[in-house]
């Protein structure tokens, strides 16, 4: 062995350097966040000296500090999936809406997100793969840390998680919101981390603890068989995209001639996440009382009572969230996979099910892929219109080409939207389609460099969504009250939310105690809403008080959301 390779392995047997270089690798998230997030001088402290003195501490624990450093792998992990969080989002850690995502994410669509995120894997990598491996060379040779580092070690990390948790304890005493479970990490993590399985259970657990639920929901429209009601559920389309909504670019060429249709300028979604939003909008529940949503059926067991043929077609996977288990009440349900996998498939799956169950009115929801990352797989590639929209990359530089391929797919959209009207309008039925998505996106819009959605702190891209309402000359002429109330109502504030659920039981004349007419834009007596979010721990708050910077209030405003 060469001089040189001598020394090398010369340090690599000095496990006392490896003892002393984990613990500060181990607290690189902590720093990151002591910058990215707003506490206070003392809690920063606490978040940095707390964790890196339980890291000592642990290594003085044993002899071979190698087998200390593989038992740590999955906090390593943890650690390298908060700096992926960090670089998608600048802020935040891993919340418990992130870790359901994980749950409820089909391994396609992860796999799409995992390729396009080399940059912040390859950074957790370089960090964290050279610790795993030098843990197992240190195990495998039985080294040993000396006498005097480990007591070292002990008699610090005592001292200062001693000094971290005085600190704690005075910085929850004095004014200010510092909770060690919600500031420290990771203990904060884990915390989220013990409440996503709660949450998760009490989903699996969805079918017994509704099981006694009804509507007791009845039928006032005439006992034609002609009512057609479809609801398209968006995904990730935001409304500032959409030319119906004053976007510069033509996204949509065919609703736009229309002039049949009515827009909603001002909707905000509740909630930045779909395992939240979507089923907020099939029940009666809201920000304030989303917990009891393992207690309520959706809205179409509402329209079953009520005597209709229902089904639910999604283009998105099984999931096992409550979107999936709502959604498993409906007469029909069916799941798009294969190669082809594009939103035009719903209405084929349409047209046949309303030729089928003849004598019954009918209530179908399409569940959309919509404009979910990765943008440029939403759309047939004949049907790119914005050049070029290849690249995949979540990087701000190719910003240009993943807005292209992001309008790409809202003009998609346009397309399917205008097909569904054509198909609905030609059955000469009393026809209501809606359209609105679940919540927006972030696509590096701004110096704060974020992207995606499901952050814990939300953006004014994430919840300003397109909502649209059609609705047949058959249907207006039946009801002819519906139209105009729509209409007038169409420039105030609308949390999609709420206001889905209660709309629809309106329009349909079905009639039910939990029917309220305030809460619904078909009704003159509809008024807007609390601005509203659901935050990470399930808490309606306000939407000024959700985090939101003040560029997102800015822009609120000049909507005419907030004051």
């Amino acid at each position: 062995m060469t001089h040189y390779g001598k020394s090398i392995r010369r340090f690599f047997d000095n496990i006392n350097i490896l003892a002393i270089i984990f613990p500060l690798l181990m607290i690189v998230p902590n720093i990151i966040l002591d910058i990215t997030e707003s506490m206070s001088v003392m809690a920063k402290i606490v978040n940095i000296l707390v964790p890196v003195s339980l890291y000592y501490l642990l290594m003085s624990a044993r002899k071979n500090a190698g087998v200390t450093v593989l038992w740590l792998i999955i906090f390593m992990i943890m650690n390298s999936f908060q700096i992926v969080v960090l670089y998608l989002f600048g802020e935040s850690i891993i919340a418990i809406d992130m870790l359901i995502n994980c749950v409820t994410t089909n391994a396609s669509e992860a796999g799409e997100l995992l390729k396009n995120l080399v940059l912040p894997i390859l950074i957790s990598a370089a960090i964290y793969l050279p610790m795993i491996a030098w843990g197992i060379y240190s195990a495998a040779r039985r080294l040993h840390t000396s006498d005097k580092f480990r007591l070292a070690a002990r008699r610090y990390g005592l001292f200062g998680l001693s000094i971290g948790i005085l600190l704690s304890i005075i910085t929850m005493i004095i004014p200010g919101n510092f909770n060690p479970a919600k500031h420290i990490y990771p203990l904060n993590v884990i915390s989220n981390i013990v409440t996503a399985l709660n949450r998760t259970y009490q989903s699996a657990n969805f079918h017994n603890t509704s099981a006694n639920f009804h509507f007791d929901a009845s039928d006032t429209h005439a006992q034609s068989h002609d009512e057609v009601y479809v609801l398209v559920i968006g995904e990730t389309s935001r409304a500032i995209n959409w030319q119906l909504f004053g976007y510069n670019r033509p996204t949509n060429p065919c609703l736009s001639k229309r002039n049949d249709i009515i827009t909603f300028p001002r909707a905000i979604s509740q909630s930045n996440t779909t395992h939240k939003c979507v089923p907020m909008m099939l029940t009666a529940t809201t920000p304030l009382s989303f917990d009891s949503i393992r207690y309520h059926k959706s809205i179409i067991t509402a329209y079953k009572e009520a005597g209709y043929a229902t089904a639910v077609f999604s283009n998105q996977a099984k999931n096992h969230s409550y979107t999936q288990y709502l959604s498993e009440e409906a007469d029909v349900v069916k799941y798009l996979d294969g190669d082809d996998h594009y939103d035009h498939n719903l209405v084929d799956l349409l047209r046949d099910n309303l030729s089928k169950n003849t004598g019954k009115k009918h209530f179908v929801i399409l569940h959309t892929y919509g404009c979910h990352f990765n943008y440029n797989e939403r759309y047939p590639k004949d049907m790119a219109f914005f050049k070029p929209d290849d690249a995949s990359q979540a990087n701000v530089i190719h910003r240009p080409q993943l807005l292209n391929a992001y309008d790409n797919a809202v003009r998609y959209t346009d397309k399917l939207l205008n097909d569904i009207i054509s198909l609905l309008d030609s059955s000469n039925s009393k026809a209501v389609m809606i359209y609105v998505s679940d919540h927006g996106e972030d696509i590096f819009d701004d110096d704060r460099g974020r992207f995606l959605h499901a952050s814990p702190v939300p953006t004014y891209y994430q919840l300003h969504v397109p909502l649209i309402v059609w609705s047949s000359e058959e249907y207006d002429k039946a009801y002819p009250d519906i139209r105009p109330t729509l209409s007038a109502n169409n420039q105030m504030y609308i949390a999609p939310s709420q206001a889905i659920f209660h709309t629809l039981l309106q329009i349909s004349g079905i009639n039910t105690p939990y029917l309220d007419y305030s809460e619904s834009v078909a009704s003159s007596s509809y008024s807007s809403p609390t601005p509203l979010y659901l935050n990470d721990y399930n808490e309606g708050v306000p939407l000024q008080e959700s985090g939101l910077k003040e560029t997102d209030i800015k822009m609120l405003q000049e909507l005419g959301i907030l004051k």
